[in-house]
């Protein structure tokens, strides 16, 4: 355990140079289109339900032009005050929360789609993929490869850890084999 920690500390270290790269798009959007894996990250939700236990991100995804990138669960991380938070196991998220359908039908109703789409605009999006699946869906998936060409779109669900109005935490999602491919993207709570 102590050597993945390390690991993350290190992949949020070298991250930092594409953290700057950050643009926040109003409305909780924030994107990163530096590296080698592109991320849209909306989080709305969590400015919207701060007190929540569990707190939701919608993650958008696209690596560059002739790049391919597998990911997981493992590979995808919250960085909040120099702590790594890792996404919960799906049955273990299902058993201490019951609140995913309401998420659902709010992030809807935000209306955002064409605010996100207009930075990965062209692109089809992948929706078989999901890290946090409705209950109504039976299919769950804990890994997917990210293309130059189709958009992943999931559910990134955590643990809240505290989040306030103000805070900054970092999103990173890098390949299960080559840790230099990889993206990042800060969120700044308003």
């Amino acid at each position: 355990m102590r050597k993945t920690l390390t690991a993350l500390v290190l992949i949020a270290l070298a991250s930092a140079g594409l953290t700057a790269q950050t643009t926040d798009m109003g409305r909780g959007v924030f994107v990163n289109m530096e590296g080698p894996i592109n991320i849209v990250a909306d989080a709305g939700l969590v400015e919207r339900y701060m007190e929540s236990d569990y707190v939701m991100i919608m993650l958008f995804m696209l690596s560059d032009p002739n790049t391919t990138a597998k990911i997981n669960r493992d590979t995808v991380w919250v960085i909040f005050n120099d702590e790594p938070i890792k996404m919960p196991v799906l049955s273990e998220f299902r058993e201490a929360y019951r609140n995913e359908n309401r998420d659902a039908r709010i992030y809807d109703r935000m209306g955002k789609d064409q605010l996100i789409q207009s930075q990965m605009s062209g692109y089809p999006i992948n929706w078989d993929f999901d890290f946090f699946p409705l209950r109504s869906q039976s299919k769950s998936t804990d890994q997917a490869t990210l293309s130059g060409s189709v958009i992943t779109k999931t559910r990134l669900y955590i643990k809240n850890p505290g989040f306030k109005p103000g805070d900054r935490f970092l999103i990173t999602v890098r390949d299960v084999d080559n840790p230099e491919i990889k993206g990042a993207v800060v969120i700044a709570l308003q």
